[in-house]
């Protein structure tokens, strides 16, 4: 990967502004790191994060590709523009979305999957199947199978026995996509049909729409209003409803419904909750690095997702405390939350997310300052409250500690003032104070693990 020369930087400040509000040249494009350029109109206030849509549950960087490394050595988010094939056994990664759709189309078309259902071997024909069984399991009989396994059985590897919803789906009490199916069938053969009208004190929670509910939206401002102040590592500026992944914003929502205080909404907030938590525990191989032998900083590292667990180990810890809504969190924690939050911040560890170097390392010149210092500061105070957690849940300095100040090898996020920045006055007034991002200047002398000891004795 190219590299800046020595002593370059990039400037943070937006003077370079044609007619019409719009940067001049070439910084009215954003450059993602892995080659994939977007329209930007204006400074970092308009900036959109870049997001895939994560269908739910929730599905991890390793969902295909395990801990995969990015092209070209260019590290990103997992929801960068990647565009993963979708198609079982394929592991092809492309930059562009046509050429993806292209591959599809040449290697995947028509292409249907038939699972054995006594030993799970998949094949694209059914008379291929059927040859299969009678020869290697001895079945002459018709078969009595599912023509093709639900979505929670294939990722699992899972015996699918069929049914609406299967066999499976219902031991493990999750959403069977058999039954999804069954019923966008019904809809479409009976028109006429209509579901059965959700209760008002329960959120719509349909991300398959473009335009989230009023509900919706409620409790993310309640979130923003009430929770950000006090934890704020999701950058509000850039943060788009309608393009997040469902698990950042159904962990977002438990907390907006708890704050709000009303009995109906933190009842619908307690039961939300439990869903993501089985989601977050079913999938565990999905983001859970920390015993990944093949983990490291050169794999993708995917920060909604942790940012949701994070969320949701706080929100669980609140819940916890006795119904008084703590925002502070001097509590103490579960066995089942602590063993989450152990995974966490192992996976970080592995992934090298505490070193600053590393989170330099996904950026080239050619990025635009805007989206490189919003990168850098989103990881550094995620990382931060990741530590602030560890701390306040640590019982004194003689316990071991889950993530102590002598690995935070990067500076202390800087410039609140334009971190919180959402309208655009705001953003250049602000901008003008940050100092410029050197992608060759580690600062090392800043990082917070020099100052351990003095954490330590000021926590102890």
């Amino acid at each position: 990967m190219q590299r800046a020369s020595k002593g370059d930087s990039i400037n943070l400040t937006t003077k370079r502004w044609g007619t019409g509000g719009r940067p001049a040249g070439d910084a009215r494009q954003l450059k993602h790191p892995h080659g994939a350029r977007q329209s930007l109109a204006t400074g970092l206030y308009e900036t959109q994060k870049l997001v895939g849509q994560y269908d739910y549950p929730m599905q991890g960087f390793g969902a295909e590709v395990e801990f995969s490394q990015s092209p070209s050595g260019a590290l990103g988010y997992p929801h960068d523009s990647v565009f993963r094939c979708h198609y079982p056994a394929c592991n092809a990664i492309y930059r562009r979305k046509e050429h993806l759709t292209r591959h599809e189309a040449s290697k995947h078309a028509q292409q249907q999957e038939f699972i054995c259902s006594t030993c799970g071997r998949e094949f694209t024909r059914s008379d291929t199947l059927r040859r299969h069984v009678q020869k290697q399991h001895k079945i002459t009989e018709p078969l009595n199978r599912a023509r093709q396994a639900c979505a929670s059985c294939h990722a699992g590897k899972i015996r699918c026995a069929g049914g609406v919803p299967c066999e499976e789906c219902v031991r493990r009490e999750i959403q069977c996509s058999l039954q999804s199916q069954s019923t966008a069938r019904k809809r479409r053969h009976r028109s006429s049909s209509r579901s059965a009208p959700a209760s008002p004190n329960t959120p719509n929670l349909d991300h398959s729409d473009s335009h989230p509910s009023e509900k919706m939206r409620e409790y993310i401002n309640r979130y923003f209003e009430v929770f950000h102040p006090r934890w704020p590592f999701i950058h509000k500026g850039s943060f788009n409803i309608c393009r997040e992944t469902p698990l950042l914003l159904q962990a977002m929502m438990v907390i907006g419904m708890w704050v709000s205080g009303g009995q109906s909404a933190q009842s619908a907030a307690m039961e939300l909750h439990d869903k993501l938590d089985s989601a977050i525990r079913d999938q565990r191989e999905k983001w859970d690095a920390s015993e990944v032998e093949g983990a490291s900083s050169a794999c993708f590292w995917p920060i909604a997702t942790y940012q949701a667990i994070l969320l949701h180990i706080i929100c669980s810890i609140v819940m916890k405390s006795g119904g008084v809504v703590n925002l502070d969190l001097k509590t103490s924690i579960s066995a089942a939350d602590l063993d989450l939050l152990q995974s966490l911040v192992g996976s970080c560890q592995r992934l090298g997310m505490f070193s600053y170097p590393n989170m330099l390392n996904r950026y080239d010149e050619a990025d635009m300052a805007s989206y490189v210092w919003v990168g850098l500061e989103e990881v550094k105070r995620f990382d931060i409250a990741l530590y602030k957690l560890c701390m306040k849940l640590s019982s004194g300095p003689e316990e071991r500690q889950l993530l102590p100040a002598s690995g935070l090898d990067f500076p202390l996020p800087s410039n609140d003032l334009l971190w919180h920045s959402t309208e655009r006055h705001e953003w250049d007034a602000h901008a003008k104070n940050e100092n410029t991002v050197n992608l060759n200047d580690d600062c090392r002398a800043k990082w917070i693990s020099n100052f351990a000891d003095v954490l330590q004795s000021l926590c102890s």
